[in-house]
């Protein structure tokens, strides 16, 4: 019997795109370390996450580090609250982008940077304002 088939047509990820971290303030447990983090979502199972702080993409670089030799994908994201009806996006960007390029985006988006990580914090620019910010940087918004 032959051990390794090459395995052709689709396939089932388990992927969770709305997951904090210590990163963000109402995170329960500050005491979590990357590597704890990395590993409570292998043992879920886990094929793909989007880490979506706060307001903040502080703890991206730490947690991709953490799982850059695990089976685990991770995207850098961002919670943001916008506009007056405090409406939550998720962004999501390439695999490839860091806790800078989450940091620029903020900036650009109007977010405070003593704000970054507070879930009360907000951007008065509009869904349709951070949805056209997040296209030029290449990222996918999920209200």
């Amino acid at each position: 019997m032959q051990e390794h088939l090459e395995y052709k047509g689709t396939r089932w990820y388990k992927c969770d795109l709305h997951l904090h971290t210590v990163a963000s303030k109402c995170f329960q447990d500050g005491t979590v370390t990357a590597e704890q983090w990395v590993g409570r979502a292998v043992e879920q199972g886990l094929n793909c996450v989007a880490i979506t702080d706060h307001n903040t993409g502080i703890n991206v670089d730490a947690i991709k580090d953490a799982a850059k030799d695990k089976n685990l994908t991770v995207f850098p994201s961002v919670e943001i609250t916008c506009d007056t009806a405090k409406v939550h996006l998720l962004i999501l960007f390439d695999v490839t982008k860091t806790s800078a390029d989450i940091r620029d985006f903020l900036v650009r988006a109007d977010i405070k940077v003593d704000d970054f990580g507070e879930q009360i914090a907000s951007t008065v620019k509009s869904i349709f304002d951070i949805a056209t910010l997040a296209n030029k940087d290449g990222a996918i918004v999920i209200p």
